[in-house]
């Protein structure tokens, strides 16, 4: 039997009353004289030392009666066998912090040093279990390696923790919660469940993933934070890029200060850079800048931050330009590059290098030798002789852009589709012009006009048109857009592994307003990056982050180490560490760079109270063995409470004592008061 509120078991002293009362026995006040009684002798009063308790059931009801109320508020309840348990050993799992900034000072050997303190004053009744985190969790002494060489884990522990070090992850502490919980397993269900974390807990640490899920009631956090000898510090990020086709071509920096620190000077440098590549400049406390980075002479790729006392935020890492090459082939005569009504001319215009791609557009009325990328076809149709060999190189992944010109065109377009329906003829010449009226801004071949931007057509004119009619309905032929009077202006057809495009007008100024709008080049770079030619800028990577694979080729990657890993196809590779990692593989080889995550460069202390914002239970600063009743056990004993409510069966049984009581004493009154 246990109680919620023992202090009111004192209540029952109360008992005392009743026993005194009964004891002093007071004769009556208030006397009546009767003519009768002057002939009886009065009788002599028994004093108060000689009287003897009467009514002794009366006396024990009434007793009863103060004892039960006691009780009743005191709240029993019968405690099980798990309940008791709790209030002994333990299961506790440590959680050891092996993010970036625990690099800073000896935080890291501190950590360790208090992990093993924690398994060598462990009971051998109690169960341990060790993770480290960063970005995610990584168990290193389980419960079940506990329960089956409980005697051997600081020997255990000791030597796995020599084999681990801070990583330059970010401080995902609300996934390692998450993480954490199902490490408790059966085997731990009858013991007193606790995580112990051992972080420096800066304001970096991430809990969103926490909001996920609801905290178990019986399990508790105590929080230990490792404090370095000072907080002040100096935090780079990249903001932005522009990329130019230049190693420090618009890299612009986002700087940061610590609240109070006293650090006002800092100094921004490439690897091995002259001096005159430096910025030399000053920083209040709890500022942040956004600077453009020093002038790169040297192409180094590594950006250095000096001023503080902790180094592990003041790198960023900058990939080389690395513009990937494509092989544009226009099949016509190469005279009419320079000629401004020619396709060719705006073509060549419109395929500039920039920092992720450099076009190289060739011209000829054959095939290069070389299997060109993306072939066009405008102005002039091939001889028959070729129109097998261009199905055959669209088949094989090639990607095709053909401009009907004439109806001479109709046999490669049938040749090409495999649809032998197929015609071509001009569009009626007494036209002014024709518009875009039904454009399918969802398809891929058209993603560029996805953007809102760029979906306005209506200032763009098509002076001259071929109208293509298909006799024979093919559903691999698709009308990407239509012209105002309904017929197709752009036809899209998957053929083997390749794309073929087919236009109803040119984009040249004797076709249309094509060339000349703000929508011609938009419209070559989506089609580029349909062909697997992607514009858009590398993504900007961190520590944590998968890095991009050609899914359908295998790869070779060398970390920053220098240490080689081969992928299979499919295969995914996660940076661990801040540097260049090459990847050679698919259809090219690059450098991506791969850099601190940005909060972790937050180091004040964060108040462990936040966590019990997301319904962690903390263990309060008491919370040891041999201690009192901690808050946890206390609620614990209130759910057996409430559940059992012992107290109600107190109060029937209080009640019935009462009513005995009263008739006990109603009897006993009228006995007293009748005549002798």
């Amino acid at each position: 039997m246990s109680w919620l509120f023992p202090i009111y078991l004192a209540g029952a002293a109360a008992i005392i009353a009743p026993i005194l009362l009964h004891l002093r026995r007071r004769p009556p006040q208030d006397r009546v004289e009767f003519s009768t009684l002057m002939f009886l002798d009065a009788s002599t009063p028994v004093p108060v030392s000689k009287r003897r308790l009467e009514n002794w059931l009366l006396l024990a009801l009434r007793c009863l009666a103060l004892i039960l109320l006691a009780l009743m508020f005191a709240r029993p309840f019968m405690q099980s066998e798990s309940t008791t348990s709790k209030s002994g050993n333990q299961a506790t799992l440590i959680l050891l912090d092996r993010s970036a900034s625990m690099r800073r000072d000896d935080l890291w050997k501190r950590g360790v040093d208090e992990v093993e303190r924690l398994f060598k004053d462990a009971k051998i009744t109690d169960r341990m279990a060790l993770a480290v985190f960063d970005g995610g969790l990584t168990p290193v002494w389980t419960f079940e390696e506990d329960r089956n060489t409980p005697a051997n884990r600081s020997a255990a522990v000791k030597a796995r923790l020599a084999e681990l070090a801070p990583g330059w992850g970010a401080t995902q502490l609300g996934r390692a919660l998450i993480a954490a919980v199902p490490s408790f397993d059966a085997s731990t269900a009858a013991l007193k469940k606790r995580i112990h974390l051992i972080s420096d807990l800066q304001e970096g640490t991430r809990l969103d993933a926490l909001r996920t899920i609801a905290w178990p009631a019986e399990l508790t956090l105590k929080v230990q934070r490792l404090e370095p000898v000072t907080n002040d510090n100096f935090s780079m990020a990249l903001a932005a890029r522009d990329e130019e086709g230049k190693a420090d071509a618009g890299v612009r920096l986002r700087l940061s200060s610590t609240r109070d620190t006293a650090l006002r000077d800092f100094t921004l440098a490439w690897e091995k850079g002259p001096a005159s590549d430096v910025i030399r400049a000053q920083m209040p406390a709890g500022a942040s800048r956004i600077l453009t980075a020093p002038p790169n002479s040297t192409q180094a790729t590594l950006l250095t931050l000096s001023g503080d006392k902790y180094d592990f935020d003041n790198r960023l890492y900058i990939a080389p330009p690395q513009p990937r090459a494509v092989r544009i082939h226009f099949l016509g005569d190469e005279a009419t590059r320079d000629e401004a009504a020619a396709p060719l001319y705006y073509l060549a215009r419109a395929l500039q290098p920039t920092a992720t791609l450099a076009p190289v557009l060739t011209a000829g009325k054959e095939m290069p030798a070389q299997s060109p990328d993306l072939v066009v076809i405008s102005g002039s149709t091939p001889a028959a002789g070729m129109h097998a060999g261009l199905r055959e190189f669209v088949k094989a992944g090639g990607f095709l852009i053909e401009v009907a010109t004439s109806a001479a065109d109709a046999p490669l377009l049938q040749t090409l589709t495999g649809i032998p329906g197929i015609a071509v003829k001009d569009g009626a010449e007494n036209e002014d012009y024709r518009m875009l009226a039904d454009v399918k801004t969802e398809h891929p071949l058209l993603k560029p006009f996805g953007d809102p931007k760029l979906r306005d057509f209506t200032k763009l004119r098509f002076w001259r048109y071929r109208q293509i009619e298909i006799k024979d309905t093919n559903d691999n032929l698709e009308t990407l857009a239509k012209f105002d009077n309904g017929q197709p202006a752009i036809l899209s057809a998957r053929i083997g592994k390749g794309t073929l495009i087919v236009l109803a007008s040119g984009w040249h100024p004797g076709d249309s307003q094509f060339a000349l709008s703000t929508k011609f080049v938009p419209l070559l770079y989506g089609w580029l990056a349909a062909a697997g030619f992607s514009h858009d800028p590398a993504a900007t990577l961190l520590v944590g982050d998968a890095l991009p694979l050609d899914a359908t080729a295998a790869h070779t990657v060398t970390d920053p180490a220098n240490k080689t890993h081969s992928l299979k196809a499919g295969e995914s590779f996660t940076a661990a560490e801040v540097g260049l990692y090459k990847i050679e593989g698919g259809s090219h080889t690059r450098t991506v760079a791969v850099n601190l995550p940005p909060d972790e460069g937050r180091v004040l202390p964060l108040a462990p109270r936040k966590l019990a914002e997301y319904g962690i239970k903390l263990a309060s600063g008491e919370d040891s063995a041999g201690s009192g009743e901690t808050t946890d056990q206390r609620l614990t004993s209130t759910d057996t409470e409430q559940r059992q409510q012992t107290w109600w069966y107190v109060l029937l049984v209080l009640l019935a004592v009462l009513v005995l009581e009263t008739w006990i004493a109603g009897r006993a009154r009228q006995t007293t008061l009748q005549p002798t």
